[in-house]
């Protein structure tokens, strides 16, 4: 690929990067002051799209306004977490296999770790199934890093088409029911926005993957 054209993959790969290196975080880093400088850190290398998303300005007025901290923790509890069954369950399996956890879907997004050679500790799956989202996230972030690190084209490009499916096959099957479920049963302004936020960075990607492949039918190909 000519220099301009691999240096434009490159930096919208590091922007996606920092865009999963945030949401990850959301759903595996408990919301504290200390680690608050740190995520909004982050958020000053996003596209001008995603930094002016409303859910991240409701974000950062937890700069000014602490006790919003535990109003945003008490509410990701709340649709997420428990002790009450969450509003907006974050596992994939329960949008797909009559509403349980560890169904065929978590066996799915499991293989597609191992294929990478990833795998979750034991601790980690007495905590939460594969097909949480925080662990999508966080595989998403993987493959982005892993592309970047990439030793030529063809496994820069192995890399991007491996991530392209496994939105095709996993993320863009639920995530939109997910954010929907956030839009409808969120109180806070900051949850309320998540839902579109979440939407905008999956549509980015999958747009930006197209490009990248050079295949705007890739992800109509991996469905079917």
């Amino acid at each position: 690929m000519s220099l301009s054209t691999k240096d434009q993959k490159m930096r919208n790969l590091k922007q996606s990067l920092c865009v999963e290196d945030f949401l990850r975080q959301v759903f595996l880093v408990p919301l504290t002051g200390e680690n608050l400088n740190e995520l909004l850190n982050l958020t000053q290398d996003f596209a001008p799209k995603f930094k002016e998303h409303k859910f991240i300005l409701e974000f950062t007025k937890c700069k000014n306004e602490s006790n919003l901290i535990d109003e945003i923790r008490y509410e990701f509890n709340r649709l997420f977490v428990g002790p009450k069954r969450p509003k907006a369950e974050p596992y994939e399996s329960v949008y797909f296999d009559y509403q349980t956890m560890f169904g065929a879907k978590t066996m799915q997004v499991r293989s597609f770790y191992e294929s990478s050679g990833l795998k979750l500790e034991d601790a980690q799956l007495d905590k939460f199934p594969d097909d949480f989202i925080g662990y999508e996230l966080q595989y998403l972030y993987f493959l982005s890093f892993s592309a970047l690190k990439a030793e030529d084209e063809a496994k820069f490009n192995e890399i991007l088409r491996k991530k392209a499916e496994f939105i095709a096959t996993h993320p863009s099957q639920w995530f939109s029911k997910f954010a929907a479920r956030c839009d409808e049963h969120a109180n806070l302004d900051v949850w309320k926005s998540f839902g579109g936020f979440l939407n905008l960075y999956l549509n980015s990607e999958i747009d930006a993957l197209k490009r990248a492949l050079k295949d705007p039918e890739i992800f109509k190909n991996l469905k079917e």
